[in-house]
């Protein structure tokens, strides 16, 4: 990045900053009134995530952060990456098309090391692993997220290596009534939401209904602002639907999760210069979650919680990821799964909790896409058959115990035992020692934790059926302290091992997957938080080294990345917030023509939101992305797309109206 540009941009944040500054202290009658804010009130909060009951955050063993349904729409959050692209520790990489992916302390995967929950059930893809980033989770739809960083497995199974991100939804109880919303911005981008809540106190039963549509193309990747990568005439778009209902009545919660992407496919490939072709294609895929939830408290010591579920992740038959100049090539992958868990948690008084559960799932899932073929570039493949299908199953067991070894020190630990039809035998365990007095909190955490190959990996290419699970040792420990009552510290350091690494290998013409390599990081994350009246302020920084058993770094992962961002409420009917990412300089997997290197320059990117709200029930949000314009990119893993430009300013204007 330019130097003076980088300087410029600074220069204005703290332009900003002072003039706000100043309006504030002009306007305020003292000092007291604005300053009665307390951010001491975070120790309290209860999340469900990190050890599968509520819990304060400050005591379960692990660290998380949460983001908040006033944070997303005050930062005008529009896809699932930008509400966490403001935490520490993550890293991304954007193609602009039928998938993003998201990077967790320090190491690049397909989205299949991170397990992503909505309402605590699963929704990462059933038969790779990996979740869809993007546009279609319905964030006007989200109470909270839920970040736990680090191996979790002790609890979740597999997938949970580099962490866990929950989305919960909101519920009937807290929302009552009825609102609808729609945005529309620069790139053709359009949405628009509703929901119905309704809550019966006196029977405890209700309902929340919420359902979402999305359309975007993003960004102007056409000719030479795609790196001349597609021509003038592409097409790239986004369609997004998203369906969620949860019903109440007394102990027992049922609900629907249904959420479709269908996108075009056309930055998978390039075209300039290529048989593939930049119009035409779509990639439909559908999630479907379905649970039946039930808690009952046999008394103050004993409690029971148990779900059923049931989960359909189906890459449409309509799907035509690649058009070239000979045919059309559609595709088709159904899987589903039956679940079932059941968790008791104990807690007799004094000084020890525990909770154990048991977890039984049965999944059909295809053996491989189903293809079929067109006889030109310009005639759509037949719909494909079924594909073969495998029929796994697993039975698991996990129990956690907390102790409280002498106030202000308690030490858990816990281990999950899977038997798996596919991957036989897997035990992780989990140790954690907790020191919480007054305004201090120090963590010192070891986790580990796997990934089982899925029929993708085994079946891809040439095929390879003697994978072995990835497996992660962590070692963290981590501090928080409130400085004062209006400003909070924390700091992690952790080191990483990943072993047994699922990576693609070429073989006779063709390619598969092998239990090859370790990544290991040494990573820092480090965050200051500051809550005055009406200001919220934060700043963040992350270092992760990844390195090879060679000791060579690990491509797409940048060693320094930083977040900072400022929220200013005048009073309750207007707000303004500003906050800016650094991307720091990270390695590329491919030499990049355009400047001659292997690395994907660094960026600072700044992102403003105004909220005028509380007007006759509506609210109005302008959102504005990328304030300055910046030409900036992400790394790219394709064999022939050097990187990822990103998307340029966008404007977006949104409303709200609450009945």
């Amino acid at each position: 990045m330019n130097f003076n540009i980088l300087k410029n941009q600074f220069l204005l944040l703290i332009i900003v900053n002072f003039f706000l500054g100043f309006h504030i202290f002009a306007q305020e009658k003292s000092l007291d009134e604005l300053l009665d804010l307390d951010i001491s009130e975070l120790v309290n909060i209860q999340v469900l995530s990190a050890s599968k009951t509520l819990q304060r955050i400050d005591d379960v063993p692990a660290t998380v952060r949460v983001i908040t349904s006033e944070q997303i729409k005050a930062n005008g959050y529009f896809t699932f990456e930008e509400a966490l692209a403001d935490l520490p520790g993550f890293q991304f990489r954007n193609i602009m098309g039928l998938n993003s992916y998201v990077f967790q302390r320090g190491v690049p995967s397909q989205n299949n090391l991170i397990l992503l929950l909505i309402d605590g059930i699963q929704i990462n893809e059933l038969n790779s692993g990996g979740f869809y980033g993007g546009g279609q989770y319905n964030l006007d739809n989200i109470e909270c997220i839920e970040v736990v960083y680090g191996p979790a497995s002790a609890l979740y199974g597999t997938n949970a290596v580099s962490g866990i991100i929950n989305l919960i939804t909101k519920n009937a109880s807290d929302y009552k009534g009825l609102s609808a919303g729609a945005l529309y911005g620069s790139f053709n981008t359009f949405s628009m939401n509703a929901s119905y809540g309704y809550y019966n106190e006196e029977n405890r039963a209700g309902m929340h209904l919420s359902g979402m549509y999305k359309t975007t193309e993003k960004a102007d990747l056409r000719g030479v602002k795609g790196d001349n990568n597609w021509s003038n005439d592409m097409e790239n778009f986004e369609d997004d639907y998203a369906f969620n209902l949860k019903l109440d009545y007394k102990g027992f919660n049922a609900g629907i999760d249904y959420i479709n992407r269908r996108s075009s496919a056309t930055t998978y490939y390039k075209s300039i210069g290529t048989e593939y072709k930049d119009k035409g294609t779509l990639w439909n895929i559908r999630f479907i979650n379905a649970y039946l939830k039930h808690h009952y408290d046999f008394s103050k010591k004993w409690q029971l919680s148990s779900q059923l579920y049931l989960r359909d992740t189906e890459v449409m038959d309509n799907s035509i990821q690649i058009i070239n100049d000979t045919t059309q090539i559609g595709y088709y992958r159904p899987n589903s799964l039956f679940g079932f868990e059941s968790l008791i948690n104990y807690k007799p008084g004094g000084r020890l909790d525990m909770l154990g559960g048991i977890v039984y799932e049965g999944e059909q899932l295809a053996d491989d896409y189903s293809n079929t073929y067109s006889a030109s570039a310009d005639e759509k493949p037949p719909v494909p058959n079924p594909p073969p299908m495998e029929n796994n199953q697993l039975f698991s067991a996990y129990l956690q115990a907390r102790y409280l070894i002498q106030k202000p020190l308690s030490i858990t630990l816990g281990g999950r035992f899977d038997v798996s039809s596919v991957y036989n035998n897997v035990f992780t365990p989990r140790l954690g020692l907790v020191y919480h007095k007054n305004r201090f909190t120090s963590k010192l955490l070891y986790m580990r934790a796997y990934r089982a190959p899925k029929p993708w990996d085994y079946n891809d290419g040439a095929g390879n059926q003697n994978l072995d699970p990835e497996e992660i040792k962590s070692f963290e420990w981590s501090m928080v302290y409130n400085i004062t009552s209006k400003i909070r510290l924390d700091i992690s350091l952790y080191r990483n091992i990943l072993t047994k690494i699922i990576n693609r290998q070429d073989v006779n013409q063709s390619w598969h997957w092998v239990n090859q390599g370790r990544v290991n990081t040494d990573g820092m994350e480090t965050e200051l938080e500051y809550r005055a009246g009406k200001i919220e302020a934060y700043l963040n920084y992350t270092y992760n080294n990844s390195y090879n058993e060679a000791d060579q770094q690990i491509a797409e992962i940048a060693k320094h990345t930083a977040n900072a961002g400022l929220t200013y409420s005048r009073n309750k009917n207007f707000k303004i917030n500003l906050r800016g990412n650094y991307l720091g300089k990270r390695k590329n997997p491919l030499p990049v023509s355009a400047t001659g290197s292997f690395y994907v320059n660094d960026a600072l990117i700044f992102h403003s939101t105004i909220s005028v709200l509380n007007i006759h029930t509506f609210n109005f949000y302008l959102i504005i992305k990328n304030l300055f314009d910046t030409n900036y990119y992400h790394t790219s893993n394709r064999n022939t797309i050097e990187r990822y430009r990103q998307p340029q300013r966008t404007l977006m204007v949104k409303t709200e109206i609450k009945l």
